[in-house]
């Protein structure tokens, strides 16, 4: 990762930008590169169905036929024509694959990309979604920590055996390996409540918020996590936060001034990734590159 802050780009639904069957993303993420930024983030669904739940206290913001390419398969592509852009999923739904398979698709992109990969998972909200991939709604949870522990073993190196309720196995070897092997970086999504920090501070590296959180609950997660670090032994220093900041409304430029404004109380609160959504800042291709170069000095000199 950079030093200091690192500017995270957050580039799904950006169709208007790109086109609108995403024509230009691996274009778009070389730029981002060039424009400074630390790292490129996708999100994902695999499949959307209309019964759509509320997600984070508001209807969901995308129709069910909206374009989702799947996350590691577009970083793949984006690895290949960047050198130094660090690759981001935020989030991908750890329960929609089986562990075996997460476990092989994430250290093949981390080995092309040289290294580069932060995963970002998730459990994953949406009912009809999980049944689809055979997966209980109300197992989720447990399924998502066993598919986690499943691959964090698989990826020291083989022979591996694990063993929990919902994924077992013994004297597996599954190659390649991650260039940092089962420590491998690993953000955990979750609500700002004690649960998502002791998960955290157990199996992850950093806490991916759910929705665009202010800044008082960055506060409160950071001291969360801080308890929640100190209880398992970690590292409170190894442990980061990643913040999406408030876009405002007016010109690109306007949009852009009012989240940079907001950065430093970001930072102030604990956050150590300060990302933007490219879709709600940036119109069109040419500013979109403006923005991030203007975001990315900014940042870097908190």
């Amino acid at each position: 990762m950079a030093l200091g802050v690192t500017l995270s780009m957050f580039c799904s639904h950006v169709e208007t930008i790109v086109g609108s069957r995403g024509e230009r993303l691996v274009e778009l993420a070389t730029l981002m590169e060039q424009a400074g930024a630390d790292q490129i983030v996708f999100s994902e669904h695999v499949v959307l169905s209309p019964d759509l739940e509320m997600h984070g206290g508001a209807p969901f913001p995308f129709a069910v036929d909206h374009n989702y390419p799947e996350p590691l398969i577009m970083l793949s592509a984006i690895a290949g024509a960047t050198r130094r852009l660090r690759l981001s999923t935020g989030i991908v739904i750890a329960p929609m694959r089986p562990a075996v398979l997460l476990a092989k698709m994430v250290a093949t992109l981390d080995m092309v990309s040289g290294g580069r990969l932060d995963l970002g998972l998730g459990a994953g909200w949406h009912a009809s979604e999980l049944r689809a991939a055979g997966v209980d709604p109300a197992k989720v949870m447990q399924i998502f920590e066993d598919t986690l522990g499943a691959c964090r073993a698989l990826w020291a190196g083989g022979p591996a055996s694990f063993r929990s309720s919902s994924v077992s196995f013994d004297d597996l070897y599954c190659y390649p390996l991650p260039a940092s092997g089962a420590a491998l970086p690993v953000w955990l999504a979750g609500p700002c409540v004690p649960s998502t920090f002791r998960r955290i501070a157990r199996l992850g590296n950093g806490w991916l918020p759910f929705g665009n959180v202010g800044v008082d609950d960055i506060a409160r997660g950071s001291t969360m996590l801080d308890g929640a670090a100190a209880a398992e032994g970690r590292d409170r220093a190894s442990l980061g936060i990643r913040a999406t900041l408030p876009i405002g409304t007016g010109s690109p430029q306007e949009r852009l001034e009012h989240a940079l404004a907001a950065a430093p109380t970001f930072v102030a609160a604990g956050a150590t990734a300060l990302q933007l959504p490219l879709s709600r800042l940036a119109d069109d291709f040419d500013t979109a590159f403006d923005l991030t170069r203007l975001a990315a000095r900014e940042i870097h000199a908190l």
